[in-house]
């Protein structure tokens, strides 16, 4: 079994593209010793700082006798082989919001001074887009690299989980992590965010401080459009579901036509 995932990996490393040397840093923070992988987006520093990966987000591992979400495992083990390849050493380029509410450091995280650790997970389907503002420096390097390997249909882009569900057939229950589509029927602005309704059943949240990294796309001009977002899944306490979207790359307009 660790022979065949070893191959697997090997191929995977071959297949790639080399978008992981074209996110560029414009700046190192700080050298770094890594004692623990986490997961594929969270690590420990041998001076016991947790950091979080900035711009990626990768399957959860189970925990509490909970399985591991697909890919998860494949996830953890591609960090840990790559990381021991440079044995343990990464460079950090802190983000412009420093820590996230769980008190990890959140940086960009390279190897040899100027490969991105992000990119190289999402090139390998390993990974999915996750763009926090104000965290959004080198959003459209990590869009290109998930792009190519959802294209090729590399890790989790050939699995069902990450494939497009159109709203009208989720189920009630749906919760988590999904990449949706739907036709907008209506657009509402409140005090504090403009909800996007997608039929009946589902809204997309965009607060009224995240609209700047919204464009190019501007809501109001979505009205009767398909759509593409993807995000958390959750459930309105008067029913109904809800996602929030804080960046342009969660939210895309599909092309006329195209629909």
């Amino acid at each position: 079994m660790r022979l065949r995932w070893l191959a697997a990996l090997c191929c995977l490393l071959a297949a790639a593209p080399a978008f992981a040397g074209t996110c560029v840093p414009s700046h190192l923070d700080v050298r770094a010793h890594v004692d623990y992988v986490y997961d594929g987006d969270t690590v420990r520093l041998d001076d016991g700082r947790h950091v979080r990966f900035i711009g990626i987000d990768t399957p959860e591992i189970g925990h509490h006798g909970r399985p591991s979400q697909p890919f998860a495992v494949q996830a953890r083990k591609a960090l840990i082989h790559l990381l021991d390849a440079h044995g343990n050493r990464v460079e950090l380029a802190f983000g412009q919001e420093h820590f996230d509410k769980y008190h990890r450091v959140l940086a960009h995280v390279y190897v040899d001074g100027r490969r991105s650790v992000e990119a190289r997970l999402l090139e390998r389907g390993l990974a999915t887009v996750l763009i926090v503002p104000p965290n959004v420096a080198h959003a459209a390097c990590y869009e290109a690299a998930e792009q190519d390997a959802r294209h090729r249909r590399r890790g989790i882009w050939d699995h069902p989980k990450y494939q497009v569900t159109p709203v009208q057939d989720l189920p009630g229950d749906a919760r988590g992590y999904h990449i949706i589509s739907g036709r907008v029927t209506r657009v509402a602005h409140s005090a504090h965010a403009v909800w996007i309704h997608l039929g009946p059943r589902v809204e997309l949240r965009v607060d009224k401080r995240d609209l700047p990294y919204l464009k190019p796309v501007d809501p109001d001009a979505l009205l009767h459009r398909q759509v593409i977002a993807r995000g958390w899944l959750h459930r309105h306490r008067r029913g109904g579901l809800w996602m929030r979207v804080r960046h342009h790359s969660a939210l895309r307009p599909v092309p006329p036509g195209a629909d």
